[in-house]
């Protein structure tokens, strides 16, 4: 079974009884694919981090289309930081570790590739993200329409698809905001 055929036969499961996103099995497809939408912007990363990786989205999804990154997923939820951990283990994932932290907490070292999806505000994210970025890191944020206002001080690049905004943001641009 696909990788992300067997992800969202988990997922289904494990919302029955642990309610970890309120999705069907369509929404969450549709998840999958807005996770994957830039991949190919960031496919060249060797380490990556996602911040609040939650059920999967967009870190786990990312890491199973990332086989040559190595990617630490935080999460310091336990119900999600098990299913992450079950997921890993049922889908082999050798590139993945579940971090059961808050990334102000988490230690690790500076990555290429920094994403997270709908965990809190840009300046905030980016303040608690502050030890791991490199000058040369990219910062991948998945956000909501209502992105542009938070985005005015500082020099990104954002890509849209639908309601999606995927906000990109240079190691080095980041830190006047």
């Amino acid at each position: 079974m696909d990788k992300f055929a067997r992800f969202t036969k988990e997922l289904l499961k494990w919302n029955k009884t642990h309610k970890l996103t309120n999705y069907n099995e369509e929404e969450i497809k549709t998840q999958i694919e807005d996770s994957l939408y830039p991949l190919n912007r960031i496919k060249n990363s060797k380490i990556a981090v996602d911040i609040g990786t939650g059920a999967g989205f967009p870190g786990l999804i990312l890491a199973i289309a990332m086989p040559d990154t190595n990617w630490y997923l935080v999460e310091p939820l336990k119900k999600r930081y098990s299913f992450l951990n079950y997921i890993k283990t049922i889908l082999n994932l050798k590139n993945v570790k579940i971090i059961p932290q808050r990334i102000e907490n988490a230690n690790l070292k500076k990555a290429d590739l920094i994403t997270s999806r709908a965990v809190m505000k840009t300046k905030d994210i980016l303040n608690l993200a502050k030890p791991i970025i490199k000058k040369d890191s990219t910062i991948l944020l998945y956000k909501g329409s209502n992105v542009i206002d938070e985005l005015k001080d500082i020099d990104a690049e954002i890509l849209t698809k639908g309601n999606r905004n995927y906000v990109f943001i240079k190691g080095e641009k980041w830190e006047n905001y």
